[in-house]
């Protein structure tokens, strides 16, 4: 399968770039990542209700080649790391693979076409993520994207998994298709596809786990006038998990499901640094089996996005949400945003947010289904020189997964309704030197909370990159 989409994909974006090879400006950058990976897990009862194949004490080392094709009218973007990991706690060795394909064509001046593609094998679902929402290419500072705070970064369709598992080895791929027309200033009409593989290893007992996920995205945004905008997004979206069938047991679940999703918003400029806003979120789930009970999320907010000044900026929003079962009553709560970015000097900035929402997490490899999150972070970077860097991150997740049972568990409790808890700390320290190298040190602490799983970790991890710039034409 996963070949196949390769092919699909360099395919089509070498003839998107083969009539304008002449007039284009080509960059190969070649990196080799050596490190160290420390992670402890200590359970408070002694006991866990997931695996406890979560410490490691890993050696590794990582090659990657960063490839960049720019034309008039088009981009090309590759890259592609193998790592080479020994696991000094079992004394075995292990290679995993991360590679990142973007190809972008501008049809016509207003019409472009994008393709992207990600594929990752290894264990670690926090390396996962960071990876997915990196730059293939390392960005300038000039380039660099100002972190979204306003009502929350566009969905990318980029989701976490959970690593409450610990570490189980899997491979995934995220193949993404869209287009966007511009029929007007600032008015988008857009069509995309997703189409997401996770598979685990067979020996991580997680076969119930493995999905397809297919999405269907339609997105439309209209500019009334300087003052008034309009935006609306629609997606559907069908996950097919694979059946495993128990010796020991008759029947087999039915995992599959459907999601619906719809949202509204409208945008008035009242002032040059004030922005109003209100926005309608519809999404809803249909299960294929009985075990989880259909239901719908309406949440509707205002808000309000305010810049005091170049470096200091907030927003606020909120509103009431209803949740619709399909056999049970509705619920009522709320669902709030507030966040802050202050760029306190020209050397540090400061971001802290806090949140309350109802959501569905089926794709987060435990399918838990509807939950209603109350979180908080704080992020803080500061350089004490051009060489030498800090980040701090602190924060507190509160998780309530509250699906109504609707058939009777022989589990000994109701993993339906429960209330999981995490808290995490951590600090970064990145030291360039020599130009082409790069030392890193992170520490990460997290206590976790939930029925049968609580549990505190220990992360830390030290690398040494050594980047260069192979060729230029």
């Amino acid at each position: 399968m996963i070949t196949r989409i390769g092919a699909f994909v360099l395919a089509m974006t070498g003839v998107v770039c083969l009539n304008e090879a002449w007039a284009r400006q080509n960059i190969a950058i070649g990196e080799l990542t050596i490190g160290y990976d420390y992670q402890e897990r200590n359970y408070k009862n002694g006991e866990q209700r997931y695996s406890s194949d979560s410490d490691a004490r890993n050696l590794f080392a990582s090659p990657r080649i960063r490839l960049s094709s720019r034309g008039s009218s088009d981009l090309l973007e590759f890259t592609y790391a193998p790592s080479f990991t020994y696991d000094d706690i079992d004394n075995t060795s292990f290679v995993g693979h991360d590679l990142g394909l973007l190809a972008e064509k501008n049809i016509t001046r207003d019409w472009v076409v994008q393709v992207t593609d990600s594929y990752y094998k290894g264990e670690d679902t926090v390396d996962d993520y960071t990876r997915r929402r990196s730059s293939i290419m390392p960005p300038t500072e000039e380039s660099a994207p100002t972190p979204p705070i306003g009502a929350g970064p566009i969905d990318d369709g980029i989701r976490e998994f959970s690593d409450v598992y610990g570490r189980q080895r899997y491979w995934r791929n995220d193949l993404s298709l869209s287009t966007d027309y511009t029929y007007a200033q600032d008015s988008i009409v857009g069509l995309g596809y997703r189409y997401g593989v996770l598979r685990y290893d067979d020996n991580a007992g997680r076969r119930d786990s493995d999905y397809d996920r297919h999405e269907a995205i339609g997105r439309l945004s209209y500019r009334f006038d300087t003052n008034w905008h309009g935006e609306s997004e629609f997606s559907y979206v069908k996950g097919i998990y694979d059946e495993v069938v128990d010796a020991d047991s008759v029947d087999v679940t039915d995992e599959d499901l459907e999601e619906y999703h719809a949202m509204l918003r409208l945008n008035y400029r009242w002032r040059p640094h004030d922005i109003y806003f209100g926005r309608y979120t519809y999404t809803k789930t249909d299960y294929e089996d009985d075990a989880h009970e259909d239901s719908t999320i309406h949440a509707f907010t205002l808000g309000w996005d305010h810049d005091f000044s170049s470096r200091l900026s907030m927003t606020l929003s909120g509103g009431p949400s209803i949740v619709s079962f399909e056999n049970s009553g509705d619920e009522t709560g709320y669902n709030a945003y507030a966040g802050l970015r202050w760029a306190v000097s020209q050397t540090s900035t400061l971001a802290v947010h806090t949140a309350q929402e109802y959501e569905f997490d089926n794709f987060d490899t435990r399918q838990v289904g509807l939950t209603k999150t109350w979180s908080s972070g704080l992020t803080f970077d500061h350089r004490f020189t051009p060489h030498l860097g800090t980040t701090l991150t602190g924060g507190y997740v509160r998780s309530k997964h509250e699906q109504p049972r609707v058939v009777d568990l022989t589990e000994e409790y109701d993993r339906f309704d429960y209330t999981e808890k995490i808290y995490h700390a951590g600090v970064a320290i990145q030291y360039n030197f020599l130009q082409h190298y790069s030392l890193i040190a992170s520490y990460r602490y997290a206590d976790h909370s939930e029925p049968g799983d609580d549990y505190d970790e220990h992360r830390f991890l030290v690398t040494l990159t050594a980047a260069s710039e192979l060729w230029r034409w």
